[in-house]
């Protein structure tokens, strides 16, 4: 068995377990019945030959350490990317040359980063600290959250958000530390265990939550400006009725648009929280929009592309099945997901068709590709690769 499958056989059997949370439970959204190479007859499927179409390549890679478990995600802050590893190190990395600027050991392995701010980078440590450095890496201050994290933190505005894995949403200043708010709601009896970030924009907080329900709320005081509806739990056990809202909600052109488990992809209204349009989908980890499209990946790793006008389905692609796709990530005319084996594939985004491939490492990735530039995205692989690629 070559060894990209035994990484994955790993990782998958690491998260399909159930975790109880004070009254609740957390189940991995990559449930052992999900696992590609599991019991099934179905195997990953092979790659495909294609016309290239598209020039990409590797400018730099950089190793910031391995990450078999934990959420990671580069970030760009100026002209440095910052990036952290479960092995504890935290590297600031010279966009134009891939030249590390600092790197630091925290002291402790890590489960979560990086959230950035225009003063500050911080990270989670295993003991559920939030740790906060300057741009020279020189550490300013640490904060205990007070519960388990599973998501990458954000950073916006002089604050830190954090998410619990009881869904809460934190607020932290990022010049000391304190606690600014601290939203919470009632759960249903199952949940996924699942990153699912949040996204800022026009001062709110937009957030996603199990049983369906998207939340905005106001960046400074933690307060509910709407809360809406993608998708209504529905079936007859706990599992069944499991519809909870995955990956980071996305807001774009007045319209907050995000996918579920089990459950409806789809976008609402920005301001009044009003469904535009929603269509049937299971999505485990989440999806990607733009102007044009909503794209995302179901359970066995098959590519959908929506219309953002009304949801109807562009294309289909089953490239993807059983390889563990990332979230995809559109940069251009092209979408770009990563799978199991460290390869990131552009996709062409009006037709699904594959136009450029690149490797980067040979395990899977710790979280989407990651675009800085019309012309770039950064990948992290959990073998330890931070590389930046071009697009052309």
């Amino acid at each position: 068995m070559s060894e990209p499958m035994k990484q994955a056989i790993k990782m998958t059997s690491a998260v399909a377990v159930l975790a109880l949370l004070g009254g609740c439970a957390t189940i991995s959204s990559t449930m052992s019945s999900l696992n590609p190479f599991g019991g099934g007859a179905v195997k990953p499927a092979v790659l495909q030959e294609f016309t290239p179409q598209l020039k990409v390549a590797n400018a730099w890679s950089v190793d910031v350490g391995d990450s078999e478990q934990g959420t990671f995600a580069p970030v760009l802050l100026d002209s440095t990317v910052y990036a952290a590893s479960e092995e504890g190190q935290l590297i600031a990395i010279d966009k134009a040359t891939g030249k590390t600027k600092w790197k630091v050991k925290v002291g402790a392995k890590l489960k979560a980063g990086v959230a950035a701010t225009l003063d500050t980078v911080a990270v989670i440590d295993v003991n559920n600290n939030l740790i906060a450095f300057d741009l020279d890496g020189k550490q300013k201050w640490q904060a205990s959250i007070g519960s388990d994290v599973s998501s990458v933190p954000v950073g916006a505005s002089g604050t830190i958000l954090v998410r619990g894995i009881d869904f809460s949403v934190i607020a932290y200043s990022a010049s000391n530390g304190g606690q600014r708010w601290k939203y919470t709601r009632q759960l249903p009896p199952l949940t996924l265990r699942v990153n699912s970030p949040v996204d800022v924009n026009n001062a709110r907080v937009y957030a996603g939550f199990p049983g369906g329900r998207l939340v905005a709320l106001d960046l400074n005081a933690g307060t509910v400006s709407w809360e809406g509806a993608l998708t209504s739990p529905t079936g007859t056990t706990e599992i069944e009725r499991i519809a909870d809202v995955t990956g980071t909600p996305v807001y774009n052109f007045r319209e907050v648009c995000a996918a579920a488990f089990q459950g409806k992809l789809g976008c609402l209204d920005a301001v009044s929280a009003r469904p535009i349009w929603t269509v049937d989908f299971s999505a485990p980890s989440g999806a990607s929009v733009d102007d044009r499209y909503m794209i995302a990946p179901n359970e066995l790793g098959d590519m959908f592309a929506f219309s953002r006008s009304g949801g109807k389905q562009v294309w289909k692609i089953e490239n993807f099945q059983r390889r563990l796709p990332t979230t995809p990530a559109v940069i251009g005319r092209a979408v770009a997901v990563g799978d199991f084996e460290g390869y990131v594939h552009f996709i062409e985004r009006d037709t699904g068709k594959t136009i450029a491939r690149t490797k980067v490492g040979s395990t899977t990735f710790t979280s989407q590709p990651v675009p800085v530039e019309t012309d770039a995205l950064i990948v992290q692989s959990r073998g330890g690769s931070v590389a930046l690629i071009s697009v052309q």
